[in-house]
């Protein structure tokens, strides 16, 4: 079980970081499948978070403000990523289909989809800025380690990413810390995890305090598509030097492709 650092919200709906006295008080939060049943509060707005909208709340949007479906959160992502992190070894945790990896491949990261249930590329997509479709190309393929997200495959990659995935965002965060990769998170919900907060409180704002209880310098930043968009981040150690890394693959483990 893990006894997390997580935050509490106060009046203002500022988060408050749980230290150690208090999980002592407080004591250790159930396991998420231990949890009786109950909705958690959304995530924080963009402006909450110190970030600035799109669109200013409110108002009505237009032209490149107006929100992406959701179905364009890859793309979306993969243009983040590219904007802020050196080309490096990606680890696609939970990334399905491998769409994001696809992309990620596209702009030179080596990527590799870490999911038990893996699945073929689709065969088109559509590109946010021109809205045109394009192909896959016939036979593209991306790699495949086809089991859960462990913590000694993070020894691969420099790069840890989790798109709304299932039951690893807490174990990604310990793997950064321990191994010093960075990660980017867009947690969706609490399903598989070790811990959650109690009724009431922000998973979100929970998870990225208990980043900070590891000592991970957590950031925020947000994407404009429909649905759970806010996002944070981890810049760790790796990766460091991507001319060093570039060029080499994740060691080849059972079920990978």
């Amino acid at each position: 079980m893990v006894l997390g650092s997580g935050p509490l919200l106060d009046a203002g709906g500022l988060t408050h970081i749980v230290v150690a006295s208090e999980i002592r008080t407080l004591g250790p939060q159930l396991p998420a499948h231990d949890q009786p049943a109950h909705k958690y509060p959304p995530p924080p707005r963009p402006e909450e978070l110190g970030l600035t909208p799109v669109a200013p709340a409110g108002a009505r949007r237009s032209g490149a403000a107006l929100a992406k479906m959701k179905k364009f959160r890859f793309e979306l992502l993969a243009a983040w990523i590219g904007e802020n992190f050196p080309a490096c070894r990606v680890a696609d945790v939970g990334g399905g289909k491998g769409m994001l990896s696809y992309l990620l491949g596209q702009r030179g990261f080596e990527c590799t989809v870490i999911d038990p249930a893996p699945q073929p590329l689709p065969a088109k997509y559509r590109d946010p800025v021109t809205g045109r479709q394009v192909r896959v190309p016939a036979g593209a393929r991306v790699r495949h380690i086809g089991e859960p997200y462990a913590a000694e495959l993070a020894a691969d990659f420099d790069l840890l990413v989790a798109l709304h995935a299932h039951g690893v965002n807490h174990l990604i965060l310990d793997s950064a810390r321990a191994g010093g990769q960075s990660c980017v998170l867009l947690p969706c919900c609490v399903i598989g995890e070790p811990a959650a907060p109690p009724p009431g409180q922000n998973w979100f704002s929970w998870l990225a305090g208990y980043g900070r209880g590891l000592g991970l310098a957590v950031e925020y930043f947000h994407l404009n598509f429909s649905g759970q968009n806010v996002g944070f981040y981890v810049r760790g150690a790796r990766p460091g030097d991507a001319a060093a890394t570039a060029g080499s693959p994740p060691t080849t483990r059972p079920g990978g492709a």
